[in-house]
């Protein structure tokens, strides 16, 4: 599980790295790879909530039924705004927002939360990157 989370860093470190490479061929491509794969996985993060939330009782499981969907309905907008800076900056909002959340539940899962931290601060330099590229 472990070796899969910080794997799932490379393709955004990739698409990043290629977007600020000078004169690299297909950037626009790279933006969108990043853009794709990040929507792609702030919905699935989302999705583990409402996975969680089969495991509490009412009302946080419906609090955290609803978050879910708003989240995946989130990562989807962002994902879909045409502007791959925008969308940039709006997912990386959503990691942080949605680690902000889970953390305020108190989730007895510690070594979920330590993980999700440790993405959370891995993944933002990417994003950072990228929206870097992109301005320039």
């Amino acid at each position: 599980m472990f070796a899969l989370a910080y794997s799932g860093l490379l393709p955004f470190y990739a698409a990043a790295l290629w977007v600020c490479w000078p004169g690299s061929p297909a950037q626009a491509t790279a933006a969108t790879v990043f853009v794709v794969y990040g929507t792609v996985i702030l919905a699935f993060l989302g999705g583990t909530l409402w996975g969680y939330a089969v495991t509490v009782r009412p009302p946080q499981k419906y609090q955290r039924l609803v978050t879910s969907n708003l989240v995946a309905l989130f990562a989807a907008m962002a994902g879909l705004l045409g502007s791959a800076l925008w969308a940039c900056l709006l997912l990386a909002l959503g990691q942080v927002l949605l680690l902000i959340y889970e953390r305020s539940q108190g989730d007895s899962r510690g070594w979920y939360l330590r993980l999700r931290t440790r993405l959370v601060i891995a993944v933002l330099p990417a994003h950072g990157l990228l929206a870097l590229g992109l301005s320039r």
